[in-house]
């Protein structure tokens, strides 16, 4: 049996450099660099700010990220987004959410570091997503 491992970056506390994980991780404070995890959820808490890339198998976004998103297998936003989404499997759009940038879905990603700008989009795809005027 192994024991789920997860992380916390706690309110009041900020990193400035990349994060890499290989389990769940949750942002209450600040990452001034990109948050990488290959297994478990990414969640970034309604106080949380990433300034830079977000990538991880499930992310939520209840706070806000500067920069991309990579979500291989589901993403949900309640917050902010401020980028490139792409995501390989499902997107849940809350009442709150507010994205600026475009949107793609891939079939899939990969484990390793993606190159999130230039991941190709499926044909269907909505290729951006217009931001609601406040």
């Amino acid at each position: 049996m192994t024991t789920a491992t997860f992380s916390l970056i706690q309110a009041g506390l900020s990193v400035h450099g990349d994060v890499a994980c290989d389990h769940g991780i949750s942002c209450l404070g600040l990452v001034g660099g990109d948050l990488r995890s290959t297994h478990g959820l990414v969640h970034v808490g309604a106080e949380g700010l990433i300034r830079g890339t977000v990538e991880g198998e499930h992310v939520l976004v209840d706070g806000t990220i500067e920069g991309d998103v990579a979500a291989r297998v589901s993403l949900r936003i309640n917050g902010r987004v401020k980028g490139r989404i792409v995501y390989a499997g499902t997107i849940r759009l809350g009442p709150n959410a507010a994205l600026e940038g475009t949107i793609a879905r891939v079939s899939s990603l990969g484990y390793d570091a993606i190159n999130v700008a230039a991941a190709p989009i499926e044909s269907g795809a909505a290729p951006a997503v217009e931001p609601q005027k406040a």
